[in-house]
């Protein structure tokens, strides 16, 4: 089975839970045995694996994997490593264990291996991901053809005229959100943001999602990342 990494949390002193979004059984718990330090699994990876464990138990044991494919920069830039984190964790907020698609598996797998390999733009990478995203959950945002100055959060469209509610992006946010609905990835360093409105327009994706799931969204890895780009 084929699995991207979420997140993990320290379980035993040997052992750690692992979080995975699978091709074929959705979102899954695992328990996986640290032999060695380089047993370890970090937010993203992309792995081949096998399990054991009874078929309808809740937590499964990570018996083999191997890395499919093998990243490279992920790992090894603060920058992509930070985002990896931030994505993992906003996907283990909103992907459940009963949800089981595989263009929404391969769209994450694609995107993965882009930020990877991505020169230019990475600070840029997850609002594009957050984004594109929408297309997979069954709530596609269409894109701004007329431009718009507003964007309604709670009834998914483009307006000429604030909402009277509080749930709508402001003109700056909506102009950014329009740009990257068409933005290929190749072109996200052509997008000049502040961290601040990296931050501002993250949160009311964030909103976005929490108004599609109904519950409130909150992803503490966000402030860390932002902080790393403005020290960078």
């Amino acid at each position: 089975m084929k699995g991207v990494v979420l997140c993990g949390i320290k379980y035993t002193d040997n052992q750690d839970i692992v979080y995975l979004y699978t091709d074929l059984k959705g979102r899954r718990t695992y328990i996986l045995n640290r032999r060695k330090r380089s047993n370890r699994l970090s937010p993203l990876s992309l792995i081949d694996f096998e399990y054991s464990g009874r078929q309808n138990a809740e937590i499964h044991y990570l018996k083999e994997f191997i890395f499919s494919p093998l990243l490279t920069e992920i790992s090894t830039d603060i920058r992509k490593s930070s985002i990896a984190m931030f994505i993992g964790e906003f996907l283990y907020r909103i992907l459940k264990e009963e949800d089981s698609s595989l263009s929404l598996f391969e769209y994450i797998c694609k995107s993965i291996c882009l930020l990877d390999a991505l020169h230019d733009g990475v600070s840029n990478f997850h609002l594009y991901f957050m984004v594109q995203l929408s297309k997979y959950m069954g709530f596609s945002i269409v894109s701004n053809v007329n431009s718009y100055d507003y964007f309604d959060i709670k009834y998914c469209k483009f307006v000429f005229t604030q909402p009277l509610h509080p749930q709508f992006f402001d003109k700056d946010n909506t102009k950014i959100l329009s740009c990257l609905l068409d933005l290929p990835v190749n072109q996200l360093n052509t997008l000049r943001l502040t961290g601040e409105q990296r931050i501002s327009f993250a949160n009311r994706m964030l909103d976005f999602y929490s108004c599609r799931f109904d519950h409130t969204l909150i992803v503490k890895s966000l402030n860390v990342l932002h902080e790393i780009f403005d020290k960078s």
